[in-house]
Order: structure tokens, then sequence, then C-alpha cells
């Protein structure tokens, strides 16, 4: 049975926690710094790996960047907040305490908008509070060993606590996409996947359609793609309809997904905050903001993937769609933004950027650089195009030799391969048409599709240098006489 039938019977209750790695130049509580694939165990101290009587202290570009995301997201900022120690035991946490936040986050509340099916959602937000990473456990199944690497240790992290509003396992993929988006622009994280820099935690329950009762929750640990996260869920709601179903009960339980397998695992059974036994860490005072830190981050102009995408529609009367994906990076919304500044209509300006130039950087598997083709080159580009200077397909073509060959723009026009001013149309259509005087005979006597015929020939003949409206234009005159 698929999600879309299960969810007939069953409202689906998800709620996310979402672990965003900070680029801070050293870790939460220490002076060690931290960056991704390392030679193992290099960048540790006595702090991050917790020997006696190294003592913590707070990292302040790590409460700047919390702050930054709480106004991002409309949320609560506190001036004042403490730190607390989460006890758990697993090799990779040295200390058998993590440091993070517990009764009193830096963030409460807030929302985060994001767009499904057409419809805005505000998916509210309980809380975002600091603290530090785990290392990382190696495990090798051929025999049976595992490592431990412990430079991620100690590295600062936001974690994004939604309310449980999140109705479908689609959803949850978006909403974390949202999430690396903002990050992104406010400038606090590259939030890179593979570098685990994003992870996500689900919880799920199933209720009966209606009912508005919550289900038991289970909840899936340490999903490192957006991808994976739709599917993790997908899968334990299957599972869990299939225990309702045939009359079995659903336990509290952590699982992990097996990425191998397309399945979530139970690795244990019942696990809630009580099981962690927090108490205020004794090495790290309460914190007591100045107000100038917090008014500084608020005055800051910050200028959101969701301001852009109201803006493109309201303004631009783009579409959801191309509103959607021309905001999917802030390089790109300036990118767009200068070119319709120039004086390119916004539609045409979109069709060229999320078409031809997105085609070059997906063909290379590369992201979106600005410097590959200058936004002053597409403008000429499309101009010429709109001048009937050049055809759409020459257009193309010179935008892909400045974005393999680095040419100038000028250059390749100057080269004169697209220079049709030495091209007598009207001799050319003239000497087609007396080529085929049987399909002109045809045309006469109503086979007006032949039009396309004649001007696949003409295309052949200039090799597409010459715009389709002279072509028809000339080709008209010439058939109606």
């Amino acid at each position: 049975m698929n999600i879309n039938e299960i969810n007939k019977n069953w409202d689906f209750i998800i709620g996310l926690e979402i672990h965003v790695q900070l680029e801070t130049k050293s870790k939460i509580f220490s002076e060690c710094s931290y960056d991704y694939d390392q030679t193992p165990n290099t960048l540790t101290c006595p702090t991050s790996i917790g020997l006696p009587g190294a003592l913590p202290n707070i990292n302040q570009s790590a409460i700047e960047s919390a702050i930054k995301f709480g106004k991002a997201v409309k949320g609560k900022i506190s001036k004042k907040f403490t730190f607390a120690r989460k006890h758990y035991f697993y090799p990779d946490l040295p200390k058998g305490y993590q440091i993070s936040q517990f009764d009193q986050p830096i963030i409460t509340g807030g929302f985060v908008p994001i767009w499904w099916n057409g419809k805005k959602y505000n998916i509210e937000l309980t809380r975002v509070h600091l603290e530090e990473d785990a290392g990382k456990s190696f495990h090798n199944t051929k025999n049976n060993t595992s490592n431990l690497d412990y430079n991620r240790s100690g590295a600062a992290l936001i974690e994004i606590v939604t309310e449980p509003v999140l109705i479908h396992p689609e959803q949850a993929k978006i909403f974390m996409q949202r999430v690396k988006q903002i990050v992104n622009f406010i400038n606090i994280s590259n939030a890179e996947m593979e570098k685990g820099k994003l992870r996500c935690d689900a919880n799920i329950s199933l209720s009966k359609k209606g009912s508005g009762k919550f289900g038991v929750k289970t909840e899936i640990k340490n999903i490192n793609s957006f991808r994976n996260v739709q599917k993790a869920i997908e899968s334990e709601i299957i599972r869990q309809n299939n225990l309702l179903n045939n009359g079995n009960k659903v336990e509290q339980a952590t699982l992990t997904w097996n990425n191998d397998k397309n399945t979530a695992e139970i690795m244990r059974l019942k696990e809630n905050a009580d099981d962690y036994r927090y108490f205020n860490d004794p090495d790290l005072p309460p914190v007591d903001l100045d107000d100038s830190i917090i008014d500084n981050i608020m005055s800051e102009t910050t200028i959101l993937p969701y301001d852009y995408e109201n803006k493109f529609i309201e303004e631009y009367n783009l579409t959801l769609n191309e509103a959607s994906i021309l905001s999917t990076t802030k390089k790109i919304a300036k990118y767009f933004e200068s070119i319709v500044d120039s004086g390119i209509s916004a539609k045409k300006a979109s069709a060229w950027i999320s078409t031809e130039l997105f085609r070059l950087f997906n063909e290379k598997n590369l992201e979106f650089n600005s410097e590959k083709i200058p936004s002053e080159s597409l403008f000429k580009i499309i101009k010429l195009v709109d001048e009937d200077k050049i055809t759409q397909n020459s257009g193309k073509e010179i935008l892909r030799k400045i974005f393999e060959n680095g040419k100038d723009i000028d250059e390749i026009l100057n080269s004169g391969n697209f220079d049709t001013s030495n091209l007598d149309i009207g001799s050319i259509i003239s000497e087609i048409l007396s080529e085929c005087s049987d399909e002109v005979s045809r045309f006469k006597n109503g086979e007006e599709k032949l039009m396309g015929f004649f001007i696949g020939q003409i295309n052949r003949k200039t090799k597409g240098k010459i715009s389709h409206k002279i072509i028809i234009d000339e080709l008209k005159k010439k058939l109606n006489n």
C-alpha cells in the first residue's frame, strides 16, 4: 500500500529535529578548530574530548549565528539562557554526555514558510538551541571492528525542533531543503549534507483520520539526505500502518535508516528526556547577553529566500515554480535581478536562466557560478535574440561557447560566425521554393502545415542563423505572390 492510500485512513503527525553545523572558526566550547575530511583525531584538544580539568568556554560566534537564525524565522531570542548536560553512552561521545540546552534555549517559537502542492504552510518551531557535535564512528563489518574519529567532537551545532505539524513525508523533505536555503542565505552554514553538516531526526506517529489524537511516536535518527528524509518517514508510516491494521500496537522506539535496505530499523525501545538525566552544566555559567550583540544582529538587513519568492511573484508576475527556482540561492536571485534591472523582461530572463543557463551547469554537475557566464553576457544574448539579430539557437550556441571556453561575448560575435549581414534571405528563400515547386503548389492548395517544411529547409541552408520571424515574414510574402 502506498503513502497516499494510507493517508485516506490515517493522519500523519511528523516533527523534525534538524542539526546544522555552524561555520565557526573554532569549536563551540574550545579554541580547537574543525574541518571536514582531515586525518582522524588530529583536530582535538583536552576540552573537546573531555579530559579531566579541561573547562569549556562558549564561542560567541556560535551564539551570534543562532541569533541570526532566530531572526530569520521570527523566533523569540532569549537574552539569558543556560547550557545543560545530556547524558547518553556511545563510543563517539568521549565525555559520556553532550553539552546542549534543555529548559532555557536561546531561541523559542518562530516558523519556517514552505510551499507544498501549491499552498503555503508556516511550519511552527518549538525551539532552536545550541549544542556540541559528537565524534564519528566507522564500522568495518568484514572484521567486526569499529574505529573512532573525534575530530568532529565539539563542533558547533544548532538544533531546530519543529512542532508536530508536518502532515506528509514530502513536506518534511521540503522543510529540510528550506532550512538549508535559510542558513546559506544568512551565511551561518554551508549545510553540506555529504559532509554531515546537515542531519535530521524525524518523529512519526499515526492518528485515525480526523480524530485529532496523537498516536505513539517513533524517532528515526541521523538521516543525511533530502531524499532519505522522505523515504525514511514513508518506510516508518508503512510499518506503523501494517502493525495497526493487524491489531498490534506501535511501541515507542528509536530507529535508524538503512540506506542499503531502504527501510528504517529499530535500534532500541523507549527513550524520553528523563533517560538523558539533564542537569545544568556546572562548568558553564548562565549566559546574559549584552543588548548590543542582539541589537546589532537585529539591525542587519537580511533578504531571505521567501522574500525573493514574494517579490518575484508579486512584482514580476512569475509563477511559484519560476520564483522558487530563481530564489534557490542568493547568487541566483541577484543574478536574475541584475538582468531584469538591465531592461530584460522577467519572463524572458527566467526562461533563459532556468533552462539554458542551468542546463550547462547541470551537464557538468557544477553549482551555479556567475563568473562562468557574467550577467552582462546573458543580457546581451537575450537582447540580440529579441532584436532578431541572432536566432534563439545562435544565442544558445554563444552561451555554450562562453561557458565552455571562457571566451568574451564580443570576441565570439566578432568572429563572423554569427554575422548574417551577408546572407540574402530573399534569394535563399526563392531558390528553395523553386526547388520545392510541388510542395509550393500543395501549400497554395491548402496544406498550410508545409510552412514548417519550408522553415526547416531554410534553417538547414542558413545553419539556423536567421530569425524565425524574418523567415516567416519573407516566406509569406513569396508564397502569397
